[in-house]
């Protein structure tokens, strides 16, 4: 795999992310990594396709799956961000930090923001723009059937992960009072259905850019992008925040909610709980 090309856009990606941290600096809204990071992306993701040698059908397919991913995500944080403000995520990530809970013990807030913006920064560029280079230079004139079955589960989680985030927006809209939690749809069958959809995209790439592989130095760096993915949702970015924030705002009813649905893979949930909306979370 061909790295010497890309070493200026992932330099002008790590200034473009600290610039947008100093921007969320100034203006109190430390979500603007939200906007950094798929925007940074869809960037790299269209250059990446205009560097890369390989066949153009292939090209144009991961390189379109990225950008809408990437279009995506911009366009939900502009909405949200223009509704409610900044995440209220941020001020449990913020109190965790002064409490010693951030990178090796340290409380400064700065620090931590620089860390965790970075955090994605380094993941990117090192691990989950590896399918997009691989399948960028892979100038075989077929698609694989491989190839063919990724375009298939990409377009079906996407398309998933917007049901649930349809499904959660027209809730939110119908309850009377905002403390009700969401449990039809697919959230009857996951705590965060939209995170496991989200998770099956980057098993797509991954699985389109197999073929593309062309030694075994691209195996490593291409099974580390859905692993990488998994531990960024489960551990990191995704559920442990959104949930202990939920915990704090909802408490018992959450509580419940946690105890009966599962946290990521969807499956039945434990006990008769009926497809209704039941008060304690939203």
């Amino acid at each position: 795999m061909n790295t010497a090309p890309y070493f200026m856009p992932s330099l002008l990606f790590f200034v473009y992310m600290s610039v947008l941290l100093l921007v969320g600096w100034r203006t109190r809204n430390a979500g603007f990594v939200d906007f950094g990071w798929p925007s940074g992306f869809t960037a790299l993701a269209v250059y990446y396709g205009w560097a890369g040698e390989g066949n153009w059908l292939r090209t144009s397919l991961i390189v379109g799956m990225y950008v809408l991913c990437g279009m995506r995500f911009m366009v939900g944080w502009t909405v949200r961000t223009a509704r409610d403000g900044e995440d209220r995520r941020w001020e449990f990530w913020r109190r965790r930090w002064r409490q010693g809970a951030g990178w090796l013990g340290i409380r400064s807030i700065a620090v931590n923001l620089f860390s965790f913006y970075h955090a994605q920064t380094f993941a990117t560029l090192t691990v989950l723009m590896v399918p997009l280079m691989l399948a960028s230079n892979n100038d075989s004139p077929d698609l694989h059937a491989v190839e063919i079955l990724a375009v298939c589960l990409w377009i079906f989680s996407f398309a998933m992960e917007n049901v649930a985030d349809y499904q959660l927006d027209c809730f939110r809209r119908d309850v009377q009072h905002g403390e009700s939690l969401c449990r039809t749809g697919l959230w009857r069958y996951s705590r965060h259905p939209n995170y496991f959809c989200e998770f099956l995209i980057w098993v797509a790439y991954t699985l389109f850019a197999f073929p593309s592989v062309g030694g075994s130095f691209d195996v490593l760096p291409l099974l580390l992008v859905p692993l990488t993915a998994y531990w960024f949702l489960v551990y990191f970015t995704g559920i442990p925040v959104t949930e202990q924030a939920s915990l704090a705002r909802r408490g018992a009813a959450y509580a419940q909610y946690q105890s009966e649905t599962n946290r990521f893979f969807p499956w039945f949930p434990k006990g008769n709980i009926p497809g209704r909306h039941d008060p304690g979370n939203g």
